[in-house]
């Protein structure tokens, strides 16, 4: 039966001889090995001693030296991948404490180490990780739990990998050669048609539990801004301009576990931004300020004044949504029935975006406008075109 071979950065069985001197007596002693090289190939190496137990040390002390690409790094080839993932933790949390990275994407990162990446990886050497096995490791994922936690674990894998790179550990990242995750069909986005956003608050006014969680102005707000739930939550009364009818948009509201509710800055510098309100938005602010409220008050409050909890907030929405036959509404159906409602009046996909706080207009086409009607502005444009110039006149003229 062939010998297996060894596993990189790993060596074989030591062996010790005596060494003597030309008349036959003891010197010391010489242990080697075999060991394979961070290059696949296998190379004898010793190391001598003045008794067997000095010569086993220094031969494994320079063993384990070999297994560092880089000196200079904290991390070595023969380090896991769960050591790796530690320091990486280290480096996102520093940069959550500098205002680069979210505290929310701190939480998403540590939830998925813990109950996808590590119990698969946590234990390989990093010379051990290689492109095959990562391959099967995202495909497993993309079956058991679908390609969204897929894509955000193989993220995780590529930045834990990356560090290990920089340090010296490994000479590539093996994420690098993986295929895209790719995701199911996108849904079509719906919004709300005048007639349901009719019915949808006609019923919502007679669902006390809806009342008694204040979501019938809240889904005003969400319709009158276009709002994401966290960034309708975290605005404060001194970010309300009633006379100009406006709002300035700062902040989101998310929970960190251990930590619990945060206000903290929008997702993006796009995030930022100063929202008009549609005068029946206005009114409902103006009543609710009459109703007692305090300038550091969240807008859209719990019942002890103070900031709203958006999992719970998205729960209660959803829950009165199937009470009243709704079953597929939720916050961000606000957010895409506002994107139409303003594509629908013609702004351009711009004017949307900075509506919605997206840094591209693409990404508010392709999720958040909700309908495909054909645009009659559009065959017009082409009958105009029309290289017979009397086919396009009589178009024109049927047209007015």
């Amino acid at each position: 039966m062939a010998r297996l071979p060894l596993a990189l950065g790993s060596w074989g069985e030591i062996s010790v001889v005596p060494l003597k001197d030309a008349e036959g007596q003891a010197t010391g002693y010489r242990a080697r090995t075999r060991f394979r090289d961070l290059d696949g190939k296998v190379r004898l190496v010793e190391r001598s001693g003045r008794s067997q137990t000095a010569a086993r040390t220094e031969l494994k002390k320079h063993l384990n030296d070999r297994t560092r690409l880089s000196s200079e790094g904290d991390l070595s080839g023969m380090d896991t991948f769960a050591k790796a993932a530690d320091l990486w933790m280290i480096k996102i949390e520093r940069m959550v404490r500098e205002g680069r990275r979210s505290p929310g994407t701190r939480e998403t990162y540590r939830r998925q180490l813990t109950a996808h990446v590590l119990p698969a990886l946590g234990q390989l050497r990093l010379v051990e990780i290689t492109t095959p096995l990562l391959d099967r490791f995202v495909s497993r994922l993309v079956d058991q739990v679908g390609p969204a936690t897929a894509r955000t674990s193989r993220t995780i894998v590529s930045g834990v990998l990356g560090m290990a790179v920089r340090q010296g550990a490994i000479v590539s990242n093996p994420v690098r050669e993986l295929e895209r995750v790719e995701g199911k069909r996108r849904r079509d986005p719906r919004a709300l048609t005048e007639d349901e956003r009719r019915e949808w608050f006609a019923k919502l006014r007679l669902d006390q539990r809806a009342v008694d969680f204040d979501l019938v102005d809240f889904s005003l707000f969400l319709l009158a801004t276009g709002l994401r739930i966290g960034e309708a939550l975290a605005v404060l009364w001194e970010e309300v301009d009633l006379e100009t009818g406006s709002i300035n948009v700062t902040s989101t509201m998310i929970r960190v576990t251990g930590e619990g509710l945060i206000r903290k800055g929008t997702k993006s510098v796009s995030g930022q931004r100063r929202l008009l309100l549609p005068t029946w938005a206005v009114e409902m602010l103006r009543q609710r300020w009459l109703r007692g409220a305090r300038l550091d008050m969240p807008v859209m409050h719990n019942l002890d004044g103070g900031f709203r909890d958006p999992h719970n907030t998205r729960t209660q929405l959803r829950s009165a949504a199937k009470r009243i036959c709704f079953d597929w509404v939720t916050p961000h159906v606000f957010r895409k029935t506002c994107a139409t409602i303003l594509d629908d009046a013609g702004l351009t996909a711009r004017m949307i975006a900075d509506q919605l706080g997206h840094s591209r207009p693409s990404m508010t086409q392709d999720v958040y406008m909700g309908r495909k009607a054909p645009n009659p502005m559009v065959v017009r444009a082409l009958d105009e075109a029309s290289p017979d110039p009397r086919e396009a006149q009589a178009a024109i003229e049927s047209d007015g």
